[in-house]
């Protein structure tokens, strides 16, 4: 990802980060949610939980 800033001094005024459009859009054309089982790890979990939580975010899944 490459990030564009004006900086004065120490003091950084203005970041962009034009990539971030691209990479959510690429995310949502090729993600889809996913489920967990009983059987699966807290940290399975809770990784799963995170890409679901992207891709509403990004995507508007479960949104109507």
């Amino acid at each position: 990802m490459t990030f564009t800033c004006a900086a004065a001094g120490f003091f950084v005024l203005a970041c962009s980060a034009p990539d971030v459009q691209v990479d959510a859009a690429r995310f949502c054309r090729t993600a889809a949610p996913i489920t967990y089982s009983a059987k699966d790890t807290p940290e399975t979990r809770r990784q799963v939980r995170a890409h679901n939580a992207k891709g509403v975010a990004a995507c508007g899944w479960g949104r109507r």
